[in-house]
């Protein structure tokens, strides 16, 4: 949404990136007042266009805009809609996000007809803007498919580990109904679209089954010798520990109030553990894993004055380090078949530019498709997946999304290769003939765009906007309680 890439805009995940840290995490949740960035729909607003962001991600707190904003996830209340302005939220009857109880303890029934209920409630208020309050530039999120797919993908693939078959029957075809609802409420916008309205329809990212196998990234560095494990011990007791720690977690419906009222040192304890942290020498461990987001995932070299138990010298050795370790997650293969484990491997500095570049991981690599990353640390580096974490989520997020375009100056037909989820906000913003801010990273997509068009509209480039982020105190304890709860109900969050 803002054309720029997280070195530049700051924000990788839910929270904040800290590799000063062996968890690798500040436990601040992000929220928009930390984009240091500003959104096309801003630019588009700044041009003197009506605008409506409805249930974005990432738009709490929401912000002024030249028309209508109702914030997406996370939200502290997801019982109640935050809006700007701020008055027009008492106007709304319905809530447009969904609550964090809701996804931890909702039965399958609840989550089919609500996603699709919720589907058609937003598309109606788009409607209701475009058509009552004359919004000229609506940006629109229908999130439903997404959930469906983490939910339902165990029923619709007889194969698939977690299958059920008691109930495969019936929730077989729950996420192509998703998917038939949503283009539904695609061809409602339709009707109120005139001949010079451009619509596009695109995803963040795709969906897929829950990979087979997982990649211990700390137990591949441990093989090759850039991780050594603290005494067998320690690691012992560790080891009993987190397996106690995973069954209570898969048991207790009360873990997230419980996370809330246990001294903050006890929660942190608990992630170190889950992390195997307290597994590892730190004093003779040069790489180690960064976790980030499936398919994604991370490694930080252990550098001196960086990390606090720092090992590798900044320079050379850093170098040196960081491409020994690039060159063999190119050649990982799994123990028993032989099988490519990793698909594609960057130093951060080929995937990201801008202040925020050094928050990022040292190596990021992409898993293939029957591969994720995980935490372990013992034994083989490739192991089953865990039939609980299958049966929990067992659809994920796959690299690849969509973009379809639509509109008298598009080319009819056309397919677009090679496109980047950062190239939508300069084309959307070209689309409109308006200038882009010089500092996006995405190309404009003139390619999209009928020859004549293209021809005629060069591309025109202005300064970029100036927003830095608000680095004040954030969220309230309260709102960071309530937006984890919603967050770990969605599963991003651990």
């Amino acid at each position: 949404m803002t054309g720029l890439n997280p070195g530049q805009h700051g924000i990788f995940q839910w929270r904040t990136y800290d590799p000063t840290k062996y968890t690798c995490l500040d436990e601040r949740l992000m929220d928009s007042r930390r984009i240091a960035g500003r959104t096309f729909w801003d630019v588009l607003g700044d041009a003197g266009y009506k605008v409506a962001a409805i249930t974005v991600p990432m738009t709490y707190p929401a912000w002024p805009v030249n028309g209508f904003l109702v914030s997406g996830y996370p939200c502290p209340d997801a019982k109640r809609n935050y809006t700007y302005p701020s008055q027009w939220a008492e106007r709304l009857t319905e809530p447009y996000n969904f609550s964090a109880d809701y996804y931890l303890h909702a039965s399958e029934d609840t989550i089919w007809r609500r996603g699709l209920e919720m589907l058609e409630r937003r598309t109606s208020l788009a409607i209701e803007l475009i058509e009552g309050e004359d919004v000229e530039v609506c940006v629109l999120v229908l999130g439903e498919i997404d959930r469906a797919q983490h939910d339902f993908w165990k029923y619709r693939d007889s194969r698939f580990p977690a299958y059920d078959t008691g109930a495969g029957q019936r929730y077989r075809e729950v996420i192509a109904e998703h998917y038939q609802v949503s283009d539904a409420q695609v061809g409602r916008l339709l009707e109120h679209a005139t001949e010079d309205t451009v619509v596009v329809v695109m995803s963040d990212h795709g969906g897929g089954p829950h990979p087979p196998h997982l990649f211990l990234t700390n137990a591949w560095l441990r093989d090759r010798g850039w991780l050594v494990r603290a005494s067998a011990t320690s690691a012992g007791i560790s080891s009993a520990l987190r397996k106690v720690l995973g069954s209570i977690r898969r048991r207790l419906p009360f873990e997230e109030r419980l996370r809330r009222v246990l001294p903050g040192r006890v929660v942190d304890g608990a992630r170190r553990l889950s992390m195997n942290i307290a597994n590892v020498n730190w004093a003779r461990t040069r790489a180690y894993r960064f976790p980030m987001y499936h398919p994604v995932e991370g490694i930080e070299l252990n550098v001196c004055g960086r990390q606090p138990k720092g090992v590798v010298a900044p320079g050379e050795e850093y170098e040196t380090l960081r491409e020994q370790i690039v060159a063999a997650l190119q050649e990982v293969r799994a123990p028993n078949d032989g099988a490519r484990v990793v698909r594609e491997v960057y130093r951060r500095e080929e995937l990201y530019s801008g202040p925020y570049l050094t928050i990022a991981p040292d190596i990021v690599f992409v898993t293939e498709p029957d591969y994720k990353a995980g935490s372990g640390l013992e034994g083989l580096i490739v192991t089953s997946a865990p039939w609980a974490e299958i049966d929990k989520y067992s659809g994920l997020h796959t690299m690849d999304g969509i973009f379809v375009a639509r509109g008298n100056s598009i080319r009819k037909g056309h397919r677009v290769s090679g496109m980047e989820i950062m190239d939508l906000a300069p084309t959307c913003i070209y689309a409109l003939d308006e200038a882009v801010p010089e500092n996006m990273g995405g190309r404009v997509r003139t390619d999209v765009f009928l020859r004549p068009v293209a021809a005629e509209r060069p591309v025109k480039y202005r300064g970029a906007p100036d927003r830095q982020p608000d680095e004040g105190p954030g969220l309230t304890q309260q709102e960071q309680e309530q937006m984890r709860d919603k967050l770990r109900g969605l599963g991003y969050l651990q």
